[in-house]
């Protein structure tokens, strides 16, 4: 080819001109047909199976040798031949496979070295064959240094370390869920792990740690952030106060999620069907799904829900983002060129921090709630299982523990009755008589005994359970302390006050399945009024070395 032509002079000086053709066409066939060639408009064909764009480099400042690199939006492509040509039509040429290039600051920009150029170039070709984009190619920027070095550089180690800080309250939510049973960390979880992997994804992360196919990475790109949004509607909807939303707005924000995933799926899966509006249907979704979103989260801060706040704050710098590459899209192409990634990739970290926050915050308010339930109901059950006036465990603390106080060893039973208790009430009075009560359960209260538990069962009656070889003689010891006792804290007693003592060893039988504590108390009381026949303040006691349980007749009747 003639040098005169390879120089084509006919071109506008400065212009950016593309045409498209068959991979049997040649540029120094097409550079002869200056007329042929496209120089205003951003009309592409991009059915083509090759296309040609020309930069015309006089009057750029262009230095061959400062000027390396040419920086584009990251398509892919079967072959990329880049072609400087000199004044004289000297050129030199390099090839690159879609493989053979690499990212740019993002996901969304490949880079390629421009070939060795001795003097000063007057054009630039980019030779696409396969490729279905010959507009980005027609905005490359031609940069002296990367954005990116070829393997990994700064803005990647930034990248990674934002991806552990995404992931790092996994960790917690686990711990959450596993104290508070709640879906709502599992959830957050989601969002936390799917954030991640978008932005590992439009960093550049997932191409550069695998091997992966363009098509694959822009599924995990385009998925993850769908399945992101997806997960924070699930969030929301498990995470704000029951009394701040009404189930009408939970059942909203459920049915976002599945229509978040739906959205991206059909436009990632099955652009065709869409056309030129596939973006501005995507985004235009986005924009009635976030709207949807923080009205539902407004009006559940104002119905006074705490955590509403934090996720309408936390969530306003992605919705940011969407809003404004949703302008971009319907706006003109100039405007049409935002890179969202790192203001994403900012956006998502201040999401996770604040509803980490907000998790954390709610995880404490919920503890608290179960502790001063908890609390509340230990009262109660101090309340219900202890006699008012003595503080002793009352007869239904004696059913429910009976069983596990025998597994734990307690197999010697004491029943203690106050010996003439009747004239103390009728002689001084109840309140006199409440205060007997009184110095008697203290009498038999073990606090310096773990091997003894003491019961009231019922007026001046009261019944203790021990365990150890001695615990007959402990039991003789109460029994004979509440004489001690009383003397020393009631005045005006007229006679000591003394109590009869029944009691029982049946650890010969403990271990009987048919073993009840009606059949026990039974036999103690026996013994107790055989002490009381005897003359009172006396105890009576045996050991049981067989056991036949007592019938319900039999009770009723000593009942």
């Amino acid at each position: 080819m003639p040098v005169s032509a390879l120089a084509a002079p006919a071109f506008e000086e400065g212009s950016t001109c593309w045409i498209s053709g068959t991979r049997t066409q040649q540029f120094e066939e097409l550079v002869t047909r200056p007329d042929d060639w496209t120089c205003a408009g951003d009309e592409h064909d991009w059915s083509a199976d090759r296309n040609f764009v020309r930069v015309d480099l006089r009057g750029r400042n262009f230095d061959s040798a400062t000027i390396r690199h040419a920086e584009f939006a990251r398509h892919e492509f079967d072959k990329l031949t880049v072609t400087l040509i000199g004044e004289d039509g000297a050129t030199s040429s390099r090839a690159y496979g879609f493989r053979d290039t690499w990212l740019g600051a993002s996901s969304l920009r490949s880079m390629v070295e421009l070939p060795e150029f001795a003097g000063q170039p007057t054009a630039l070709v980019f030779t696409l064959d396969g490729g279905k984009w010959p507009d980005a190619l027609a905005a490359a920027d031609l940069v002296a240094e990367p954005s990116a070095p070829p393997t990994s550089g700064f803005v990647h180690l930034v990248a990674a370390l934002i991806c552990g800080l995404l992931l790092a309250p996994v960790l917690f939510d686990f711990g959450y869920f596993r104290a508070l049973r709640k879906p709502f960390p599992l959830w957050h979880a989601l969002f936390c792990v799917m954030a991640c992997v978008q932005t590992a994804a439009v960093s550049g992360l997932v191409p550069l740690m695998t091997s992966i196919s363009f098509e694959n990475e822009l599924y995990i790109t385009y998925l993850s952030l769908d399945l992101m949004v997806a997960a924070t509607m699930l969030f929301a909807s498990s995470f704000i106060e029951r009394a701040s939303t009404s189930s009408r707005q939970r059942r909203i924000l459920l049915a976002i999620a599945p229509l978040a995933v739906l959205n991206g799926a059909a436009t990632a899966l099955y652009p065709q069907l869409f056309g030129y509006w596939v973006d501005h249907l995507y985004f235009g979704a986005y924009i009635l799904m976030l709207g949807a979103y923080f009205a539902i989260l407004w009006r559940a801060r104002r119905a006074g829900s705490r955590m509403a706040s934090y996720l309408i704050l936390g969530f306003a710098p992605f919705s940011l983002v969407v809003v404004v590459q949703f302008l971009a899209v319907v706006s003109a192409p100039e405007v049409y060129a935002f890179d969202e990634t790192w203001p994403q990739n900012l956006a998502l970290l201040f999401e996770v921090i604040a509803t980490a926050l907000a998790v954390a915050d709610r995880f404490i308010s919920i503890k608290r709630e179960r502790d001063q339930a908890l609390d509340e109901a230990r009262s109660l059950e101090k309340l219900s299982e202890h006699d008012e006036l003595t503080g002793l465990r009352n007869r239904r603390s004696l059913d429910t523990r009976f069983g596990q106080l025998v597994a734990e060893g307690f197999h010697t039973i004491a029943v203690i009755d106050i010996d003439h208790f009747k004239p103390i009430n009728d002689l001084f009075g109840h309140p006199y008589g409440d205060g007997v009560l009184t110095c008697v359960a203290a009498a038999l209260r073990a606090s310096d005994d773990q091997d003894l538990v003491a019961f009231r069962i019922g007026g001046e009656e009261f019944l203790l359970m021990l365990r150890g070889k001695d615990a007959a003689e402990r039991a003789e010891a109460r029994r004979r302390a509440i004489t001690v006792r009383t003397l020393a804290d009631i005045d005006g007693l007229d006679r000591p006050v003394t109590a009869s003592m029944g009691l029982l060893d049946f650890s010969a039988v403990a271990d009987d399945p048919e073993l009840d504590f009606w059949s026990l108390y039974t036999r103690a009381d026996q013994l107790l009024y055989d002490a009381k026949c005897a003359g009172r303040n006396r105890t009576r006691r045996d050991t049981l070395d067989w056991f036949v349980p007592q019938v319900a007749d039999e009770a009723s009747a000593a009942a």
